[in-house]
Formats: structure tokens, C-alpha cells, sequence
């Protein structure tokens, strides 16, 4: 179930893992050999080509973009160091997002990527067109602090700074106001203590009219009421780890806290969806839902937000989420 609601006024990747803790395809370094050999970096596109490519066209490039990236990964990596399946299964996460992010509308526009990944820093530097690009990783190497990563998709590379640290602890090396278009995908369910600290930093960082563009598995998508009314627990990935890991999911998310969260940040939502990207959908819960007189609006198994900066932070403590 996917729902797009405009102005929606409902009711009132935990740090990034460590590297030990990580599957072995995610920890690799960009000098590994799963990365593409080094190749001339191409400048964005120009403001003229920007205003010439139509959001459908930029969608269609990106997720060439990653078809190809996934093959190249693939045949240089093998089975041994790379889980297509997870590329695979996320493809209808990653162009659902690709459809919320706002092209560069100016020269000079910077984005930021929390919890940074090889093929969003190469798309939004190439195909979205942002001059400069950062991400943020979680790493304990001192030499990763604050560095230019070398960055590379299916043939086309990027240097982009690259910071690592602790979004719940840690300040941003950045100054105020540096970026037009922040990414925070799959990264709010991992909060461990206080999500507000990153997103109050964001803010910070943030020039105002800023988009924002979150996403975060549903706590109520219509597979988990499914589950719950059949006296299952209703969690997507809160399961142990056999490493020992603490970083698994520590709270999944609904709609109405999501909107909640982002406005007392100073974010109003422009759109707010959800849609089934990890699961296939299941019509018979949508069904029960429906005969039992309950909304099967924002039944979708994933949360996309994408919202803009309005204000500064309203409300550093949201009521219902700290207690």
C-alpha cells in the first residue's frame, strides 16, 4: 500500500556498525578490489543539462546506474565477499527514494548522505548534479575522522569528504547551513539513545528551504498487524545476532512518529509514504484490516519521507517520544 499526502498532519547503519560487526561485503575499503578500477571523475551535469532532464529521466539514469553497479560488483567480487540478494531485494527501496530527491537547483549545491553508500554518492554528485557531495561512515579508524573518499560506481568516480561519526553523540564537521539536500536512509530505526540529537544537527547543517529525505522500516505495515492478530511478534529486524552485535534495529518506526519527529526538528513534511519494499505485499491482511473498519492507509512496509526545512528545531525533547 502506497499513500502520498501532501502537508500530512498526523497525531502529535544506533550508530553506524562497527566495521567488525558488519557483513564482510560492507566493510570493504575503497581500495578493495570490489571497487572499480580508478577512472577520470566526470563533473556533474551542468545547470543547462539539469534543467533539461526531467525527474522521470533522472530515476531512469540512477537505477542504471545501480543495475550496473550491482553487475560489476558482482563479477569482480564473486559469491565469496558480495550478497546480490540484498542489492536485489533493496532495489525497490533505493527507487523509491530516488524519487524524493530534488535535483541541485543551484551551482555550488552540497548534499550530505548519512550513513554513506558507494552508489547514492555517486548518483547524487552525477545524475542529481550537487557539486559537492559528503557522507558520513562509523569507523575507529582515527585516519577516517575526516577524509576524501574515493567513490565508484559502474565506471564513474567521485572524491567526496567523508566524515566518521557517532549520530548520536557526535557534532558534524561542518559548518552552519552547508547543505541544500540531506539523505537519512535506513539509519533512524538504528538509534539507540537519542534520534533527536542527529536530526537537531541536521537541522543545524541545513540551509533553510533544505530538503530532507528519510526512510525507515513501518512498525504498523499491514504484514505486521497480519502477524500480531495471529499472535506473532510484529518486528521487522529486532532479532538477535548470533555476532553478538548490539546494532540491530532498536525501534521501528509508524507514520504519525515519524511526522512528529520531523517537525519538532523543523521539517514539514512535503510528502510522507509508505510502500512494500522488503516484503511482498499481503492483500489478506489489507483485507482484514479493511472488514474490521481499520485504515489501510500507510500500510506499506517501508516509510518514505520528504520534507523541508521550515524553521529551526521546535522541540528538542517531542512528547510521546521522550519520556
Amino acid at each position: 500500500m502506497r499513500r502520498c499526502v501532501a502537508g500530512w498532519a498526523g497525531p502529535g547503519r544506533r550508530p553506524w556498525r562497527r566495521a567488525s560487526a558488519m557483513p564482510a561485503w560492507r566493510r570493504r575499503s575503497p581500495r578493495s578490489a570490489c571497487v572499480p578500477p580508478r577512472v577520470p571523475c566526470r563533473p556533474p551535469p551542468s545547470p543547462a543539462t539539469r534543467c533539461m532532464m526531467t525527474d522521470g529521466n533522472r530515476v531512469e539514469r540512477a537505477l542504471d546506474l545501480f543495475d550496473r553497479h550491482v553487475e560489476e560488483l558482482e563479477r569482480q567480487a564473486g559469491s565469496q565477499d558480495f550478497d546480490k540478494g540484498y542489492y536485489l531485494k533493496h532495489r525497490p527501496r533505493f527507487a523509491g527514494t530516488l524519487d524524493l530527491i530534488a535535483p541541485a537547483q543551484e551551482a555550488g549545491a552540497r548534499a550530505l548522505e548519512l550513513g554513506a553508500t558507494d552508489f547514492l554518492q555517486v548518483a547524487l554528485r552525477h545524475v542529481f548534479g550537487y557539486d559537492e557531495v559528503f557522507g558520513s561512515v562509523f569507523s575507529t579508524e582515527i585516519e577516517r575522522k575526516y577524509y576524501h573518499r574515493a567513490v565508484a560506481a559502474a565506471g564513474m568516480e567521485t572524491r567526496n569528504p567523508t566524515f566518521s561519526v557517532n549520530l548520536e553523540h557526535d557534532l558534524l564537521p561542518v559548518p552552519p547551513e552547508h547543505f541544500a539536500m540531506v539523505l537519512c536512509c535506513e539509519v533512524l530505526e538504528h538509534m539507540d539513545i537519542d534520534p533527536m540529537f542527529m536530526l537537531v544537527e541536521v537541522n543545524r547543517v541545513c540551509q533553510m528551504g533544505a530538503e530532507l529525505v528519510l526512510t525507515t522500516p513501518n512498525c504498523c505495515s499491514a504484514r505486521n498487524f497480519w502477524k500480531i492478530a495471529h499472535g506473532y511478534r510484529p518486528h521487522f529486524f529486532m532479532q538477535y545476532e548470533r555476532s553478538r552485535s548490539p546494532y540491530r534495529h532498536n525501534i521501528e518506526w509508524d507514520v504519525h512518529a515519524v511526522a512528529q519527529l520531523a517537525r519538532a526538528a523543523g521539517f514539514e513534511p512535503v510528502t510522507l509514504e509508505t510502500t512494500d519494499v522488503f516484503e511482498a505485499p499481503m492483500p489478506e491482511a489489507l483485507a482484514l484490516l479493511a472488514r474490521n473498519g481499520l485504515t489501510t492507509d500507510h500500510r506499506g512496509d517501508c516509510i518514505m519521507l520528504r520534507a523541508r526545512k521550515v524553521s529551526g528545531v521546535v522541540d528538542r525533547w517531542p512528547a510521546g517520544l521522550y519520556v
